[in-house]
């Protein structure tokens, strides 16, 4: 912390008339002049803010190619969920590259595993995103659609901010829903178990040991505010938009609201859906 030392001399003049002090107009008052105030510092400050500031989490809001990549994937990764295992198997020839690249705009290439080319054209400065089609032997010429979103609604921000937080308390432990069923057998257990990774959210039960995955959301938007306190907005394939947030009351619960809006959250909640670790 900041060391302060303040010297400040006070200098009294009393003027008095040489008779024993006169009520003359004349007569100088008594007049206090204060000394400038000296501050030193110390050399060395070692002082931190217990959460980084916004401006000091280094994140920039440019539009790069690999970001830009990046995104355009997981916005195909909403329609198509198992796009990585056709990827995987080896069977189809499907892929992802930056075709074009200037200072305005980003355009980026899918070649689908039906051979069909869908180009993205990102406008840098806006992240606004118009999409063309072209199937060979059906749409042989490169034809807009009616397809538009914005780029930043896919770009994973907490990858790229340097919170100075280890998000391993978020990643690296099974989390379950506060809701209960019965199985095959009868047993109660969880009605999802759900792991984090990069920025989706699986769900699925442990089998033999083993977790299973039964469907994948995405996450959206994730945002890293206190060392185990998150707030994170996802969707479901099929368009629900919904936000886990870190209680206030307890970090290891993870409060389920079905909306992305902060002022719908207590018509939303659902303490059945909240997860806990």
């Amino acid at each position: 912390m900041k060391k302060l030392v303040v010297s400040i001399s006070l200098l009294m003049v009393l003027s008095l008339t040489a008779c024993g002090g006169s009520n003359n107009p004349g007569d100088e008052p008594l007049v206090i002049q204060e000394e400038p105030v000296r501050i030193e510092e110390d050399a060395e400050d070692d002082y931190q803010d217990p959460i980084p500031a916004e401006e000091d989490l280094g994140y920039e809001d440019e539009i790069t190619e690999d970001n830009a990549l990046a995104a355009i994937r997981k916005y195909v990764e909403t329609n198509q969920p198992d796009l990585a295992d056709m990827e995987d198997s080896g069977d189809y020839t499907i892929y992802f590259e930056v075709e074009s690249s200037d200072e305005n705009q980003i355009v980026v290439l899918y070649r689908s595993y039906t051979a069909a080319q869908t180009r993205y054209y990102i406008d840098r400065e806006t992240g606004d995103v118009y999409v063309t089609e072209l199937v060979p032997g059906i749409i042989d010429e490169e034809t807009r659609n009616d397809e538009t979103f914005n780029i930043r609604d896919y770009i994973d921000e907490f990858a790229e901010a340097p919170y100075g937080y280890s998000d391993d308390f978020l990643y690296e432990a099974s989390w379950s829903t506060s809701s209960m069923v019965p199985d095959e057998s009868g047993i109660i257990s969880a009605e999802w178990v759900v792991e984090f990774e990069d920025m989706m959210i699986h769900y699925g039960h442990v089998v033999d040991g083993e977790f299973v995955v039964d469907h994948t959301d995405i996450i959206r938007y994730l945002e890293q505010y206190g060392e185990h306190s998150f707030r994170i907005k996802s969707e479901t394939a099929s368009g629900v938009q919904y936000t886990y947030k870190t209680s206030e009351n307890d970090e290891n619960i993870l409060e389920y609201y079905e909306t992305w809006d902060e002022d719908k959250y207590a018509d939303t909640y659902s303490g059945g859906a909240s997860l806990s670790r």
